[in-house]
């Protein structure tokens, strides 16, 4: 099939939950977060499972919150629009396929979300945006999925050394390509359809650091820890030099991944 109609796919995706879509488009627009949160208040699970992330040993809260008000006093608008895109994420998933492991995705998505924000809080950069486009970097896969599910479970069966490489070579395009693609389709802000594309790319001498970075780094730190290699951190190379852009030590960057795995294992314990 021409790259063209493979790409034209995109018009089958589903409709993203509109809460989601709200979320994403006001991020940085606190005036507008009031009304969201008010329509927060009208769907009574996604508020009950606010609730339950805010009280989760996470947020070590010294007593239990009963109500989305206390909450954002005590966590501020932006964590609480956090909490609801997460929430709504889960919602845009597949239901099945045999070949794909989705709690994977979404706990290394979450994970990376919340490294993602914490790097951001160190480097000057928006934790939003970085929340944000930390949670949907891996959106491709999803997409994959969904529009290629045979091509899907031809790239997952075969012993390559490189996703990329094998998705490029049965598809035309890798998960990055197509991910930006949707988000571009779904009316993403530009910078998370640049981040999504860019979040495999390593720093080239001269990178400034980019919305794109962050998550890449934040990428790298989680694989490395899935892959129970934390103590190696400190020695990967592509690591050290993304956080050497980022003005970031590596034992910054250890606490943000720790908070990443932490974020990511309550929040699936409590879904």
């Amino acid at each position: 099939m021409p790259l063209l109609k493979k790409i034209a796919r995109l018009s089958n995706l589903p409709a993203m939950p509109t809460l989601l879509m709200e979320a994403i488009q006001q991020i940085n627009d606190t005036q507008n977060l009031m009304t969201l949160v008010g329509k927060i208040a009208q769907e009574p699970s996604i508020a009950v499972r606010i609730l339950r992330i805010v009280n989760s040993p996470f947020y070590g809260m010294p007593r239990e919150i009963g109500s989305l008000r206390e909450a954002i006093v005590l966590l501020g608008l932006n964590r609480i629009r956090d909490m609801l895109i997460s929430i709504c994420f889960a919602k845009i998933l597949p239901t099945q396929h045999k070949d794909f492991d989705y709690r994977r995705l979404w706990h290394h998505s979450m994970a990376v979300a919340e490294c993602s924000r914490q790097l951001a809080g160190l480097s000057g950069y928006s934790p939003d945006f970085a929340f944000t486009a930390g949670l949907l970097h891996d959106i491709g896969c999803l997409v994959i999925v969904m529009l290629f599910p045979d091509e899907f479970s031809r790239i997952i069966n075969e012993p390559a050394a490189s996703l990329i490489e094998t998705e490029r070579r049965i598809l035309g395009f890798d998960h990055l390509q197509i991910g930006s693609k949707a988000a571009q389709y779904w009316n993403f802000p530009l910078a998370i359809q640049e981040a999504i594309e860019q979040h495999d790319k390593p720093p080239e001498p001269g990178f400034a650091t980019s919305l794109g970075l962050l998550v890449y780094a934040a990428d790298l730190l989680i694989i490395k820890t899935e892959q129970s290699d934390q103590s190696a951190l400190a020695e990967h190379q592509p690591i050290r030099a993304a956080l050497a852009v980022l003005n970031i030590s590596i034992d910054q960057a250890i606490t943000c991944t720790d908070n990443g795995m932490q974020f990511a294992d309550q929040f699936l314990a409590l879904y």
